[in-house]
């Protein structure tokens, strides 16, 4: 039994040295190329290139800042059961402009922003568009207030 182990280990040390062999990575030889660098120098090398003059790197830039988004900053303080706030929040998507919209039943944090940005307004919805306040529905005025360059 032992000497079958044996013969078995002998074999598959033979097998891999004879799939190593056959293998192109496999290269038991060593070629040495002589080349002549830019001083006249002559080179021993492997891989037959002379050493490679030192590339000075580029000196690395400072990230700048990134220009500021020309976006509008438009914030809806709506609610869902009411109709008026729909078609506002409508109008905005028609026309690709991106909203934070705020459900004023459901964020009491929102609720109280849009009491302190207009306290006597008790109306649905309103819009602050680029630090414009719009009371309801106008989409004359939102255009306008679109049209202003944000701050």
């Amino acid at each position: 039994m032992r000497m079958n182990q044996t013969v078995i280990l002998l074999l598959a040390v033979i097998f891999s040295l004879a799939v190593q062999a056959e293998s192109p990575t496999f290269s038991p030889e060593t070629t040495v190329r002589k080349t002549v660098g830019a001083n006249g120098k002559v080179v021993y090398g492997k891989s037959g290139f002379a050493e490679a003059p030192v590339r000075k790197s580029k000196p690395v830039e400072e990230p700048k800042a990134p220009p500021k988004s020309t976006a509008p900053k438009v914030d809806v303080y709506y609610a869902s059961w009411d109709p008026y706030s729909n078609k506002a929040i409508v109008f905005f998507r028609d026309n690709h402009v991106v909203v934070n919209a705020y459900d004023i039943d459901l964020d009491a944090e929102a609720a109280a922003r849009k009491k302190t940005i207009d306290p006597k307004f008790t109306g649905m919805p309103l819009v602050v568009i680029n630090g414009v306040i719009i009371r309801g529905v106008d989409e004359k005025k939102y255009q306008e207030a679109l049209a202003l360059p944000p701050k």
